[in-house]
Order: C-alpha cells, then structure tokens, then sequence
C-alpha cells in the first residue's frame, strides 16, 4: 500500500499596522507589528497497510492489516476531516491492487470490524474526523476478500490522504 502526500509548511502571516494620532504631538504615526498564525495541518507519520501474504484457498478473510495516519494540526480551534481516495480502481464498493494485468480486490475501513468504508463520504464511504488544534493519529483498517485466483506477486495501490479543515 502506497500513499501520496502532499506536504506543506507552516504559514506565518506578518503585517504591520500604522495608526495616525493627533494627540499631544501635531503629527505621530504609530506603527504596531501584528502576527497572525495561519491554521494548517501537516501528515507527521504514514504507516501503510501491509496484507502479508493472500491465501487463494481459504473461505475467510485472512489478510487484515493495519496502518496509521497522525496529522498535527496548529492554529486552528475546529475540527478537521480526513478522506481517502478509491485508488486505481476508481470505487469505493471494492477498491483494487494491481500487479502488471493482475488484480486483486480489497477494500480499507474506519472501524476495527470492517465494516465501514474509509472514502470520501460518497458511494457508501465515510470520512474520520479529528482534532482541529494538535496531533491525531487515526488507523487505517484494511481487509482482502476470500476467494480470489490471484497471481503469485506484489499487489499495490496508491491512495491519497487529504484533510480538509
């Protein structure tokens, strides 16, 4: 599993501000340095869903593995929503890793039962929620269904993670 980040920095906004007083003196500008901290989230650890190896033979799942995403968001008081995209196969009802022509389905969830699909909110997905002000680590749950004739090799999809806050 592979994911795309997109990285950013901390924004810092200065301006100056210039008052013009005609108190005691005839003519004073003053002028007052002002910051302002721009709210942003940054991915401080990707940890990718590793299956291990896919039995074709058996009648129930028996890859589940499990990864973890932590942002740290700053400069903000709400909360933020983390979506993932479908990957290669465009669907969030059965996302699918490939392997040259090969494919083998599989599928990514919010829950540690698997049962509730991580997308982006459409097609039967949902997103996670997280603290607006401080690092959140949210785990990515995912499972390949039995009975599938997959070829021997490497499976890989790539998912973006975004958040929006």
């Amino acid at each position: 599993m592979k994911f795309s980040i997109d990285w950013s920095k901390d924004s810092m906004l200065r301006s100056m501000r210039c008052i013009l007083a005609r108190n005691l003196l005839p003519l004073l500008i003053l002028c007052i340095q002002t910051d302002f901290v721009l709210a942003n989230c940054a991915f401080t650890s990707i940890t990718g869903v590793s299956f291990g190896i896919y039995d074709v033979f058996s009648a129930i799942p028996n890859n589940n593995g499990v990864g973890s995403i932590t942002v740290n968001c700053r400069g903000g008081t709400s909360s933020f929503v983390m979506s993932l995209s479908s990957g290669l196969s465009n669907s969030y009802i059965s996302r699918t890793m490939m392997n040259g022509v090969n494919s083998l389905n599989y599928n990514l969830y919010t829950n540690a039962g698997r049962t509730l699909v991580w997308g982006d909110g459409s097609g039967g997905s949902l997103t996670l929620t997280g603290l607006g002000n401080g690092k959140t680590t949210l785990n990515v749950f995912g499972q390949i269904p039995p009975g599938q004739n997959a070829k021997v090799g490497i499976y890989t999809d790539n998912i973006v993670v975004t958040v929006n806050f």
